[in-house]
């Protein structure tokens, strides 16, 4: 598996929206797309001109159990009410690079956002309704030290990435989203 830390050296910027168990059909109708409309096989450059003619648009896959929907010049991901729906029976990860600050991290699980937080928070300043479930793994990760301060570090994209990583599993096939081509959808205002 190539996991998703591989994403800091590759993508200047992105917004991956994650959802466990769901297929991709189905997380492209939560994200505000028409699965009637997806498109079968689309590069990397090709998503490029269809978003700046069309709008936001996000590759499509499933890997190692989650559906996956990366978009590199939108964040519809992002949206709160989006991802109480992307996540409504389920839970959903967002990672967001937007190649400059803010990088940010959400995590919901059934309509809830239960963490999100941005690199260099205090583990008291991160917000959701149970932003403590994930303190062992920002430990774990260097985005935390012991006393829950924020650790210093040169890259904390990278880490968010590792966090994500470790904490649940997550997986993206490199191969194919660098070079090759996935399904993908215009992405619709909620």
């Amino acid at each position: 598996m190539d996991g998703v830390t591989w994403m800091a050296d590759v993508f200047d910027t992105y917004c991956a929206t994650f959802a466990r168990g769901l297929d991709a059909r189905e997380l492209a109708r939560r994200l505000g797309g028409d699965p009637g409309r997806i498109l079968p096989a689309v590069s990397d450059g090709d998503a490029f001109t269809l978003a700046m003619d069309e709008g936001p648009v996000a590759r499509l896959g499933t890997c190692a159990g989650w559906a996956f929907a990366l978009e590199h010049w939108s964040a519809e991901g992002m949206d709160r009410a989006t991802l109480r729906r992307v996540s409504a029976g389920t839970e959903a990860v967002v990672l967001l690079d937007s190649g400059t600050p803010p990088r940010w991290f959400l995590y919901a699980r059934d309509g809830e956002v239960v963490a999100d937080f941005e690199p260099g928070v205090e583990a008291d300043q991160m917000g959701g309704a149970d932003p403590s479930s994930l303190v062992p793994a920002l430990h774990a990760a260097g985005l935390l030290l012991a006393d829950g301060t924020a650790a210093p570090d040169t890259d904390p994209g990278l880490l968010i990435l590792r966090m994500t990583e470790q904490a649940f599993d997550l997986n993206l096939p490199r191969a194919t989203l660098e070079h090759g081509v996935l399904p993908a959808v215009v992405l619709t205002s909620s």
